[in-house]
């Protein structure tokens, strides 16, 4: 019963939105498929346009009676609650997405620390409603988008996991609890973006990655105990150990392409 009002909320939003003119697809999150009392469920929707999208106040009342509402300022992403279930909807511009489609096929991709689970998210979301073919062209790039792409992604986060190990360092040495909290956080992620780079796949939720990183067919020899050593909360394992721990995981990683 609750998976029936996850989806007719879900369709009631995509009928509100796709209504708005200059829409061209809604594509829903795989975060709406877990259960609603998994901590991670919220209907998550891309909204993706070619003309904007009304204001924060217009959309909050055409989306009935939401509560919580909340938009981030910049990124036209709308958080609310709307029958007491968790809801976020990022609006993105085609104009932008063709634009990184036109710098990966121009070879001017860099490596951002944010990811590539956006290219995640316009591939693999259902299709709540299309209205014309730009979406499934842009599914078609990114299902074949060049090696090079991937060699950039690699080579960035590679370099980016071997500067946040040297962060790492120096907070321990320096007994900086709160700088190692930040460093090792960057370090993971730099570390996962080059292995599923590695793997030529796009990075899903942060929410998945523990989980998803260590289903990857290709991985360094040892990972998967290395990486759990440094997620676990262990007092034999101190931030000296985590330290050298990581040093081997970047070893590991240097030959492999």
């Amino acid at each position: 019963m609750m998976q029936q009002k996850v989806g007719r909320v879900s369709q009631q939003l995509n009928q509100i939105i796709s209504a708005w003119p200059g829409i061209e697809a809604v594509v829903l999150g795989e975060a709406a498929e877990t259960g609603i009392l998994d901590p991670y469920f919220t209907i998550s929707l891309d909204v993706y346009h070619h003309s904007g999208v009304p204001p924060s106040q217009e959309r909050k009342g055409l989306f009935g009676d939401p509560t919580a509402f909340d938009t981030v300022p910049g990124l036209t992403e709308d958080r609310f609650l709307l029958e007491e279930l968790p809801v976020k909807i990022r609006y993105q511009s085609t104009e932008r997405v063709d634009y990184m489609l036109k710098r990966i096929a121009d070879k001017e991709w860099i490596f951002h620390d944010a990811s590539t689970y956006l290219f995640y998210r316009l591939l693999h979301g259902q299709v709540l409603n299309q209205k014309s073919e730009w979406l499934g062209r842009t599914r078609d790039k990114l299902s074949e988008v060049a090696d090079h792409f991937w060699q950039m992604v690699k080579n960035g986060a590679r370099i980016a996991a071997a500067y946040y190990l040297n962060d790492l360092r120096a907070a321990v040495y320096r007994g900086d609890r709160l700088f190692y909290a930040f460093s090792l956080s960057h370090f993971l992620r730099s570390l996962c973006s080059f292995l599923f780079a590695l793997n030529s796949t796009f990075e899903p939720s942060d929410r998945l990655i523990a989980e998803r990183v260590q289903e990857l067919p290709k991985l360094p020899d040892g990972f998967g105990g290395r990486f759990e050593s440094m997620l676990r909360d262990n007092p034999e394992l101190s931030p000296e150990r985590k330290l050298e721990v990581a040093e081997l995981l970047v070893k590991s990683i240097l030959p492999m392409e």
